[in-house]
């Protein structure tokens, strides 16, 4: 899974993105260029591709809440018939929930073990690291998130800007801001007021800054700025209490905000880096014997706005760039049934298929529940997409087959509907002319936004802690990230 990576960064008619190794996986299995997520966002599109469900039966519809634990998951399906089933996560969205029940259900291990975000190099690391651990005499289930190309977009070396970092007036450290910087670091702080500040010649965002001692969080108070604000400068303050020198374990998170030009830019830079990461992982499984006879599924969860419809990021549309996402089958080697895929590779492809595929192909009984059908069949597709509030602006959902896109919008009881054939940018709606050649659409997605409107009433929202967490990770901020 390589998070946000849009759909046409494989197909990429314009030579934008740089995919060598995607691009070599593609030529060894069955790329589809017609493969849609349910929802732009990291944990609903998750938990909809493990457990072949839309975000409205599943009731997870913003990351952070809990995934129910009477749904079925593939890895938990997987685990019960004799699967090893291994995970490494680089992204806190698919940890966070307070130990509420999550996508980790079902994995032996789940190995979270980084901060909030984890880039390629060191993704890719500790994903050959569980590729060594697994046990060569069982069957593997085996689950490899890469989090870019997700905001912060990283320079890669285009750009050198920085901030810095004061602490009582002195100078403590400068800091990279156009490669996105985790600072973790102890001092020893005499009691009293402390004061730290942050200057650039470059707008930075402070995504995150925190301090405990003695494993309790110390209250910080933000004099100039806030967090998750664009600024050249902001400054801090934190109290040490007691009469004595105590150490005190700091974080902060930053990274500069460039241009919406240069983010387009750098969007093309962390694809070419999330390449080839995933190559040191696919250079492991050769390497160790495993690449011919393995299944390999390539996705991502949801894609990113980069301009388009005035946007840039996720969350917010269920426009084409957003809901588009990359998908690769890779048979083992000799699979006679690579040219089945091969006939229906062209066709829209929901990502609920993916679990009733990867179960048919290994031979398991169906999922419980599962809504999707596996590629290997013959079947008219049609999708289901939507985002919820409170992270996206609105709640929207959509109807997707090979030729139209239907949108409803239930706070404004609003339709509008989009000819994909004649007009791929979805730039001209035609529901008044065209809305009768789907005559059950409109009914369908009101009945489904009323049941989901039922669901959400009396559902708790995200706990403080959960929604800072969240906010630095780009969600929830009231900024289009």
């Amino acid at each position: 899974m390589c998070d946000t990576l849009r759909g046409d960064a494989l197909l990429d008619p314009e030579g934008r993105y740089d995919t060598p190794n995607l691009d070599r996986l593609a030529a060894d299995g069955t790329l589809f260029p017609r493969a849609f997520t349910h929802a732009p966002m990291t944990l609903p599109a998750h938990t909809a591709l493990f457990s072949s469900r839309p975000p409205l039966e599943t009731t997870v519809w913003n990351n952070g809440e809990p995934v129910p634990g009477t749904l079925p998951l593939l890895s938990e399906w997987m685990l019960g018939h004799g699967y090893q089933t291994r995970a490494v996560i680089s992204l806190a969205t698919l940890s966070l929930g307070r130990g509420q029940p999550g996508v980790s259900r079902g994995f032996e291990s789940y190995d979270v073990g980084f901060w909030r975000m984890v880039t390629g190099p060191a993704a890719a690391a500790r994903a050959r690291a569980g590729l060594e651990a697994l046990d060569p005499g069982r069957p593997a289930f085996y689950f490899a998130h890469f989090c870019d190309p997700h905001e912060p977009y990283d320079a890669h070396g285009s750009e050198a800007n920085e901030a810095e970092l004061t602490l009582d007036g002195k100078t403590l450290e400068r800091l990279p801001t156009s490669e996105a910087t985790q600072w973790l670091h102890t001092l020893e702080l005499a009691p009293g007021r402390h004061e730290f500040a942050l200057r650039s010649k470059e707008r930075f965002r402070p995504r995150w800054f925190a301090a405990r001692a003695g494993g309790h969080e110390l209250e910080v108070t933000w004099l100039e700025g806030e967090r998750m604000q664009a600024t050249r400068r902001a400054r801090l303050a934190l109290e040490v209490q007691g009469d004595a020198a105590r150490r005190v374990d700091l974080e902060l998170w930053i990274n500069d905000v460039p241009s919406d030009a240069e983010k387009v830019v750098r969007y093309a830079r962390e694809v070419a880096a999330s390449d080839a990461a995933i190559g040191e992982l696919l250079d492991e499984l050769r390497a160790q014997g495993r690449y011919d006879a393995a299944l390999i599924v390539f996705t991502s969860d949801h894609g990113e706005s980069l301009g388009e419809h005035g946007h840039f990021g996720h969350v917010d549309g269920l426009t084409d760039e957003q809901i588009h996402v990359p998908l690769i089958v890779k048979l083992p080697a000799g699979d006679p049934r690579r040219a089945r895929l091969a006939e229906r590779a062209g066709r829209l492809t929901p990502h609920m298929d993916l679990a009733p595929t990867i179960l048919d192909l290994v031979g398991l009984p169906p999922l419980p529940g599962a809504r999707g059908q596996s590629l290997l069949g013959a079947h008219e597709a049609l999708l289901i997409s939507e985002t919820h509030t409170p992270e996206a602006d609105r709640t929207l959902l959509a109807l997707r087959d090979e030729r139209f896109k239907l949108l409803y919008f239930p706070d404004e009881r609003r339709f509008e509907m989009y000819d994909l054939e004649r007009d791929p940018g979805e730039l001209t709606d035609v529901y008044a002319e065209r809305g009768g050649e789907r005559p059950d659409w409109p009914a369908r997605l009101e009945g489904l936004a009323r049941a989901g409107a039922e669901q959400k009433q009396g559902r708790a929202g995200a706990d403080a802690a959960l929604q800072a967490d969240l906010e630095a990770l780009g969600y929830g901020g009231g900024e289009d990230l």
